[in-house]
């Protein structure tokens, strides 16, 4: 019977890991995103003949907005020697592997207690599960996060496991992690607090000098980041630090950051209690110290993140929603690890449901914004082609990307174009079907603040309430816009839908809901008035499905008076 049980549920975790990778491999395109441009910067500066090593290990190590991202730098650089161009899907795939390594020092932890492999599901299906997709579906910080996590792991285990120099090891992993992302130095931290609760004086010395060390090297190189803010807000600081802890319950609807609060404070008080436990009963279980070493790390950084990103207003981001998996999944872990046989079934099966609604729910969320996103992708992509235009990022990020993007293309160092038909000029010659959808235009104007500048990212959204055509999933539907009687100002821009109830969904409706919007980035897009066409086109061809619709409105924009209007 455990035999039976053991496969059963090695079919069901291998089974998890295969619908995963899938799922992000579907979803992630060779495109940079935001900060993945400092990649590409990267690159186009080091690429110089003759080769400069000094001008090569300068940027490699250079600070960039808070963080000496040297490793992610070195793996992008890397993808380009092999490979002849930077590939961003390569880069986001490197962390998919990176996420398994992490799952897999996770089973090293869980195999230490003795467990049946069932009880190893929940932890699958908490970790792989697309809230964090702005890990999982982003070059730069997946790289970053991820391998933060393996190092974290890495070193807690051979400390664990006494293995011959781990402190050695461990001092390593935790420069490397330094040079990986911000919240690097915390692994020093995090050992020192190992080393701590064990009453390893001598250790705990070892790693406070090697923080020293650290510290000294990094200040010569440091400049404080844009994004860096300290507005001592102590509410704001305080809720974002429980709310990043208890992530995962945002989630569950109508209660979810009262929840996540909640979630929070639960795994700050079980931390801070068998803490000290341990530190007084002078505790030799090297398995569950490991684990309050890693709640330590994960509260110190929400902590950190708080205090520096909260200070206006409340926020939790979907790249650190990574770490509220980990602190539940350590939760989890280290509950089975302190309860008596009777009580392990009772917290497996309350982990159990869980991490099943948990996971369900995160997928369903998710999905249509990771649609959006590479639907996103693939339109910018022929935008480039045609206007050397982005639509997906404010124009001021344009403004600061756009000569690194042609630097990289002309040094065929990354390819931001495709080929593409436009199914407006295949039609030439016959009737185009009309459509009516009636939008509304919305303006918005967001204040954004950096420490050297503040400007204001102006956009609108078009709306709708009652979409004329069928937009299940598979549909990937666009707007198109052409200047009147000037086709080479042609713009693609994709149509986000509402997401539908779930009740629908589960009754076999539609995924997407009726209504939905366009967001016009309108600075970036030539003066004029345009026609409006309706367009579907398939995620993985680039040839038109003759879905193509001509809608009744036209759009005027003048960059003059700063207004998009509708008529």
């Amino acid at each position: 019977m455990y035999k039976v049980s053991t496969y059963i549920s090695t079919i069901i975790i291998l089974s998890l890991i295969g619908v995963y990778v899938c799922y992000i491999y579907n979803f992630s395109l060779d495109f940079p995103f935001q900060d993945d441009v400092s990649l590409l910067d990267f690159v186009n500066t080091t690429l110089i003949r003759p080769w400069n090593w000094s001008v090569f290990l300068h940027e490699l190590f250079r600070v960039d907005n808070d963080h000496s991202i040297a490793l992610p730098r070195l793996i992008t650089w890397l993808d380009y020697i092999i490979n002849g161009k930077v590939n961003f899907q390569h880069l986001i795939m490197i962390t998919v592997v990176n996420l398994l390594f992490i799952l897999y020092l996770l089973y090293r932890l869980f195999q230490k207690q003795q467990l049946p492999m069932v009880y190893f599901i929940p932890v699958v299906l908490i970790w792989l599960q697309p809230q964090y997709h702005e890990v999982s579906n982003w070059a730069i910080t997946g790289l970053q996060h991820s391998l933060i996590n393996i190092f974290l792991l890495s070193s807690l285990i051979l400390i664990s496991e006494k293995k011959p120099f781990a402190l050695a090891w461990s001092i390593l992993f935790a420069f490397l992690a330094c040079y990986t992302y911000g919240n690097g130095f915390i692994l020093f931290l995090t050992i020192g607090y190992l080393y701590l609760i064990q009453k390893n004086w001598k250790n705990v010395l070892i790693v406070a000098f090697g923080l020293l060390v650290f510290f000294a090297v990094y200040l010569q190189i440091y400049q404080m980041g844009q994004t860096t803010k300290f507005h001592w807000n102590i509410s704001h600081i305080l809720f974002s630090f429980l709310a990043f802890i208890g992530a995962s319950a945002t989630e569950f609807p109508k209660i979810s950051l009262i929840l996540s609060g909640f979630l929070g404070l639960g795994v700050v008080s079980i931390f801070v209690y068998y803490s000290w436990s341990y530190w007084k009963r002078n505790s030799q279980n090297t398995l569950q110290a490991t684990y309050l070493s890693i709640l330590a790390f994960i509260l110190i950084t929400s902590g950190l993140i708080a205090l520096v990103r909260s200070a206006e207003s409340y926020t939790i981001y979907s790249r650190y929603q990574l770490y509220a998996a980990l602190s539940v999944i350590i939760l989890y872990l280290f509950l089975l690890s302190r309860a008596s046989a009777k009580k392990q079934a009772l917290v497996f099966f309350i982990a159990l449901a869980f991490s099943i609604s948990f996971s369900g729910l995160s997928y369903f969320n998710h999905t249509i914004s990771q649609q959006y996103k590479k639907m996103s992708f693939l339109a910018d992509r022929i935008n480039w082609y045609y206007n050397q235009s982005l639509l997906s990022v404010s124009s001021g990020y344009l403004s600061n990307a756009r000569e690194i993007y042609q630097k990289a293309e002309k040094n065929q160092i990354y390819t931001m174009t495709m080929p593409w038909v436009n199914p407006i000029e295949s039609d030439t010659g016959k009737a185009i079907k009309t459509a009516s959808l009636n939008l509304h235009a919305k303006e918005y104007k967001d204040i954004m603040k950096q420490k050297h500048k503040t400007w204001v990212n102006h956009y609108y959204w078009l709306e709708f309430q009652e979409f004329p055509l069928d937009n299940d999933f598979k549909k990937q539907w666009y707007i198109i816009i052409r200047l009147k009687n000037q086709s080479r100002y042609t713009y693609v821009l994709p149509i986000q839908f509402g997401l539908n109830g779930k009740k629908n969904f589960i009754l076999w409706e539609n995924y997407r809901a009726k209504y939905g919007s366009i967001k016009f980035n309108h600075e970036s897009i030539q003066d004029g008035t345009y026609e409006m066409y309706l367009w579907s086109m398939n995620s993985h061809q680039t040839t038109p499905k003759k879905e193509l619709y001509k809608l009744e409105q036209e759009l005027t924009i003048n960059s003059q008076i700063q207004t998009l209007e509708l008529k």
